[in-house]
């Protein structure tokens, strides 16, 4: 059963896709070094990695893990593109893993749904290991961040693993009140900064989602949770994010 649905998904997204483009990405692409794909051989999951042409392994770099939406509009390869410019300027690693769980438009079976949202978590934090295990990353300057449906991972993998992650930062995301229900929400969890910010003219139920994740996690003890609402509509933001994650880096990568 578990089969068909998951081919009755592909089969939509193959409509859909062909009725829409997705979302664009509009950051510079004439990067110094190619973004490269490589699998992580533990779970068998595939990701996009952007290494700066400056890395040197005598410093420990900062690392950014960015979460696509839907497929169909977004992908582990849109999301290095978006961000893989902005790494070379500023100096950190990127990676961008494929996930499974990144449904924002059609009804899932919510069985099947968590069972997806746990691999990912699994694959994530294998790749975030062998990542760190090749290159000299700065464990205590480690980004999430998710952008539409890259909401439910981020929310999921990032408040039951908060001593990985040194801020969470949700872009536009879909997020549900079950994910938080089904997760021991953790004093180590309340502690790590959580930014969330849409665009004023983004689809309603993508406002309200994020409006609710702020909501939820304020009333549960979540003080260092922020909101912000932008201008503009369903856009990726990768500079933005960017920003708000230099509050929250150590001195030492702010010098």
């Amino acid at each position: 059963m578990y089969r068909c649905v998951r081919l009755a998904r592909i089969a939509v997204f193959v409509l859909l896709a062909g009725l829409l483009s997705g979302c664009p990405v509009t950051q510079p692409q004439d990067t110094p070094v190619p973004a490269v794909r490589e699998v992580e051989p533990e779970t068998g999951r595939d990701y996009r990695l952007y290494v700066p042409s400056v890395y040197d392994q005598a410093r420990a770099w900062p690392l950014v893990v960015t979460l696509h939406g839907t497929h169909g509009w977004d992908s582990s390869n849109a999301q290095i593109k978006e961000w893989k410019a902005l790494a070379e300027d500023e100096g950190f690693i990127v990676v961008a893993p494929s996930l499974r769980s990144v449904q924002g438009i059609l009804p899932v079976v919510r069985g099947f749904w968590y069972d997806d949202l746990a691999a990912d978590e699994k694959a994530v934090l294998a790749i975030i290991d062998e990542v760190s295990a090749n290159y000299n990353i700065d464990s205590e300057s480690v980004l999430l961040t998710g952008f539409s449906a890259g909401g439910y991972p981020l929310y999921y993998i990032g408040l039951r693993n908060p001593h990985r992650f040194n801020a969470l930062i949700a872009r536009a995301c879909n997020s549900h009140v079950d994910i938080f229900e089904r997760i021991e929400l953790t004093d180590e969890a309340r502690k790590v900064p959580l930014e969330i910010f849409w665009g004023k003219d983004d689809l309603k139920p993508l406002r309200d989602q994020s409006w609710a994740a702020f909501r939820y996690l304020r009333e549960h003890g979540f003080r260092k949770a922020q909101k912000q609402e932008t201008k503009g509509g369903h856009f990726r933001r990768p500079e933005m994010a960017h920003r708000l994650w230099q509050k929250h880096l150590p001195k030492r990568e702010q010098e």
